[in-house]
């Protein structure tokens, strides 16, 4: 990956956060297809795709940007992020595919994947790929049941909304987001850059909305579940790809936080065989 190129770029518009882009960018010469704009979940930031992912997808010969939504990463909008709805982050998204130099395939994670499909049917895409992604329903079915199977992580999360969570080494959670295979001080590395989310946004997400089937729409679309993912149950994810026209993949021995384990690279490699197949 000596000639992948990764930088970190700033997203300005007028009366709007500013917002904090990481872009890697293939070898000269060995770029192709669509580029991908890679959307994060609740409480993190582009960081997640930085650690591993965006430099699998690189040296692969895809052009992939990540975007910290405002308030998350190194995006302006931390001091309103309490305040800010799903609309705001849509705002996000929509400006950061505008920037874009042809329509992208949008790859979301958990939150970042409802917003992904959210998109759906309002600006021109190549295809979308989620990734341990909340449902159509979002958190709707999701919430209530991890309320009832992880107490403790639903609780933890809950509080994380409220800027009231524990210290990064006391979250009882970790495993559940970061599996059990992961070294420990990685896990703690990675909670540690993670943000109180928005409540308002997370409660809207308990409301379900019309989102536009990705077969209706004539887009493309790919489900990819970690096996070991305690949030997004494999049955979740295959209810996401019935209801997309969609094709599901499993990754074995993946959390929900796959593209930070030992599993990326399989995940980034099934991604871009995929994209291969389809021409995008």
């Amino acid at each position: 990956m000596t000639d992948v190129m990764v930088r970190i770029e700033r997203l300005r518009r007028p009366s709007c956060p500013t917002l904090e882009i990481i872009e890697a960018i293939p070898a000269p010469g060995a770029g192709a297809g669509a580029p991908l704009l890679l959307l994060h979940g609740a409480f993190s930031g582009a960081w997640c795709w930085q650690e591993h992912f965006l430099a699998l997808l690189a040296a692969q010969g895809r052009h992939a940007i990540a975007l910290s939504l405002r308030g998350h990463g190194s995006s302006e909008g931390k001091r309103g992020l309490r305040l800010t709805t799903i609309e705001d982050f849509l705002t996000d998204v929509h400006a950061a595919i505008q920037a874009m130099p042809q329509p992208p395939i949008v790859v979301g994670h958990s939150l970042g994947g409802y917003l992904a499909q959210l998109v759906l049917g309002v600006v021109p895409l190549s295809a979308i790929v989620l990734m341990g992604s909340l449902p159509p329903d979002g958190l709707t079915l999701v919430g209530p049941r991890m309320a009832f199977t992880d107490p403790v992580f639903w609780t933890e999360g809950v509080l994380g909304s409220a800027g009231r969570s524990k210290s990064a080494t006391e979250l009882a959670a970790l495993d559940i987001l970061f599996g059990k295979h992961m070294l420990p001080v990685d896990r703690i590395r990675f909670a540690r850059q993670m943000v109180p989310e928005s409540p308002v946004a997370l409660g809207q997400t308990h409301l379900p909305r019309w989102v536009l089937p990705a077969q209706a729409a004539g887009i493309p679309a790919l489900v990819i579940q970690g096996a070991e993912d305690r949030m997004i149950w494999e049955g979740t994810a295959l209810r996401t790809a019935c209801y997309h026209g969609a094709e599901l993949a499993r990754i074995p021995g993946g959390s929900h936080f796959f593209m930070l384990d030992d599993t990326a690279a399989r995940a980034a490699s099934l991604l871009v065989d995929w994209l291969r197949s389809r021409h995008i």
